[in-house]
């Protein structure tokens, strides 16, 4: 395990490393500038095309009804979409913090990482659960806009009897599932518990009859909660099979309009997503170097050799979610937390994690 100085040096490179970033996200401003206008390239050739089919088709319906099916093939695949490399980037932050071959070398002591996962489990999960909300926020405008279209695109199918109301109402409690979900992750703090119960867990026992009400409300704020999730996550493929069926379109039936909504839509959240995630990215910058300048390396530098294990241990995890940065040709930028637990792969990691392990129980994560 590395001494006190090296400890230092590991702090003043992980600085230069958050300073890097800092400025990769003043430059993602003119870099978002540039791409908004981007948009307006298939928008346009979009509304020329409906218009074109508006006029020679007697079902002008139809491109709505393609709309609504746009959205929802974006709503289920954006999500790998982002995982997409970087394209003709100049971003020099890599996941990768050491040769591939070495963490396949790592990775062979399994036995090592299972008992380093063994002891800190809860602190795992929570790594992805924050990484979750904090990647998932800057998608809720984005999404909310063209949920909202969604939503005006179904009121006028109805209104001129394109869709009967059974497939009206499955379409308005999917899209109000989707905002619903969304609005959560507004709401949601990452690092501090709520998501799941509204509410402070109370203290005492579970059978205690002081704490029973307030037992029930979690209970049932959770099972909502969970419903929540599985309709917004899990359920749009279906709904998306049962509106196709309904109005009896055949996926692909109109590829150039299919694929000039699905570019518009994509080019849209993606914009939004950049320009959110910028946001919350620099906060979040801001915080780390703050964090790092004026408490951890202070500390660490005042502190005596009892002191390092508990200073590893909380400076280890500080990193252990990185900021990175996805775009193509120096164009839509996106800004992304991303769970480094390769990190956790290392031999020094592992034997810090492994030695300090968590004070952590289910309780102080909901």
């Amino acid at each position: 395990m590395y001494d006190k100085d090296e400890f230092v040096e590991r702090i003043e490179n992980q600085i230069r490393v958050e300073e890097e970033y800092t400025k990769m996200l003043e430059d993602g401003r003119n870099r978002l500038a540039r791409s908004k206008y981007l948009i307006l390239i298939p928008l346009a050739m979009f509304l020329i095309a409906a218009a074109a089919f508006g006029l020679s088709s007697n079902n002008p319906g139809q491109i709505l009804i393609l709309w609504i099916e746009g959205s929802f093939y974006l709503y289920m695949f954006y999500f790998f979409l982002m995982m997409i490399p970087s394209i003709g980037s100049d971003a020099k932050i890599n996941i990768f913090d050491k040769k591939f071959r070495v963490y396949v070398m790592e990775f062979l002591r399994l036995a090592n990482i299972l008992r380093t996962v063994r002891r800190n489990p809860l602190t795992l999960v929570e790594f992805f659960w924050n990484a979750f909300l904090i990647n998932t926020k800057p998608l809720v405008k984005g999404f909310t806009i063209l949920y909202l279209i969604d939503l005006v695109c179904a009121v006028v199918m109805k209104l001129f009897d394109i869709i009967d109301w059974m497939m009206f109402f499955l379409l308005v409690v999917q899209i109000g599932v989707i905002l619903l979900f969304y609005s959560r992750v507004t709401a949601a703090k990452p690092g501090t518990p709520g998501f799941f119960v509204g509410k402070p867990l109370p203290d005492a026992d579970i059978f205690d009859v002081r704490n029973l009400k307030a037992w029930l409300y979690v209970g049932i704020f959770c099972i909502f909660t969970c419903l929540i999730i599985v309709g917004a996550m899990f359920f749009p493929g279906m709904t998306l099979g049962q509106f196709l069926r309904d109005i009896s379109l055949v996926p692909g039936q109109y590829p150039l309009l299919l694929a000039l909504i699905l570019i518009t839509q994509g080019l849209i959240l993606r914009y939004f997503q950049g320009v959110e995630s910028r946001k919350l990215m620099n906060t979040l910058n801001e915080h780390h170097l703050s964090v790092l300048k004026e408490d951890l390396l202070p500390r660490v530098s005042r502190s005596e050799p009892e002191d390092l294990p508990g200073l590893k241990r909380e400076f280890l995890l500080f990193i252990m979610n990185k900021l990175m940065v996805q775009e193509f040709f120096y164009r839509f930028p996106a800004y992304t937390l991303m769970p480094n637990l390769l990190l956790a792969l290392d031999p020094v990691a592992q034997e810090i994690l492994t030695e300090t392990g968590e004070e952590k129980s289910l309780k102080d994560m909901l």
